[in-house]
């Protein structure tokens, strides 16, 4: 893995006011914000990638240091370890342990979740949805990060910075930690989620349960019909994803 000193450099030197100012409207993360473009952040990840894969336990130090610098180099520290994570599950899931007291932004809390969290307990073999239901006792950071990483367990492309390691790991641009959904337990996931009470994460329980209804509408659809219902917003959200799957297995 290439210093983390020199990695925060580039990503200062790629920044800019125009970029910080539009992003500080939504972003106010405690370790601050450079400014740099994402298409910057994910060639940054690839490029660190390409010059020196990350391993661990090597480099958990070196990982941890960059991401709490800022909340650029947090990105490209996750897009690493996503990288890494298959290899070492346990050690990964380590440092999600050890990102989330530091997590305070959702696009943080949604690449920690999807590309380390949920991928890292396939690749370990721990019980998927018992381990992410686990984190219902958190705070709304740490659940909105658990529902995000029901979508490892789900055939969905990767989107975002954050995949640019494993993109070149793999040398695929559309990449997928399941070829078949996991639908039982995301559907387990949606269902000890679906009431939370944070807005946050009822819209992360949204985008979940929206995308098992697109892979698999059989399993989402008798969850609308669940005793005491169905908040709105959510509801909202799985009929979309609903409707989407059936119209492509018909």
């Amino acid at each position: 893995m290439l210093d983390p000193e020199v990695i925060s450099e580039t990503l200062d030197a790629l920044s800019d006011k125009d970029t910080a100012r539009r992003r500080g409207k939504h972003l106010k993360p405690f370790r601050g914000l450079r400014g740099t473009p994402v298409t910057e952040i994910a060639q940054v990840s690839s490029q660190s990638w390409k010059e020196s894969r990350t391993r661990l336990p090597e480099h958990e130090e070196a990982l941890h240091e960059l991401f709490c610098t800022a909340f650029e180099d947090g990105l490209v520290a996750i897009a690493l370890l996503a990288g890494a994570a298959p290899d070492v599950p346990y050690a990964a899931l380590d440092l999600v342990d050890r990102w989330l007291p530091l997590t305070d932004d959702l696009e943080t809390a949604d690449a920690l979740g999807w590309m380390v969290l949920g991928p890292a307990l396939l690749a370990s073999g721990e019980p998927f949805a018992r381990s992410l239901l686990e984190h219902r006792v958190g705070p709304p950071i740490a659940r909105r990060v658990a529902v995000l990483a029901g979508l490892a367990g789900l055939p969905v492309p990767l989107s975002g910075p954050c995949a640019a390691a494993l993109r070149v790991r793999l040398g695929e641009r559309h990449v997928v930690f399941v070829q078949e959904p996991r639908s039982a337990e995301v559907a387990a996931v949606l269902s000890g989620y679906v009431r939370d009470s944070d807005p946050h994460v009822r819209k992360a329980v949204g985008r979940l349960g929206r995308a098992l209804g697109e892979c698999d509408p059989e399993v989402l659809a008798p969850l609308l019909e669940m005793g005491g219902g169905v908040p709105r917003q959510v509801k909202g959200e799985w009929e979309k994803g609903l409707r989407k799957g059936r119209r492509k297995r018909a």
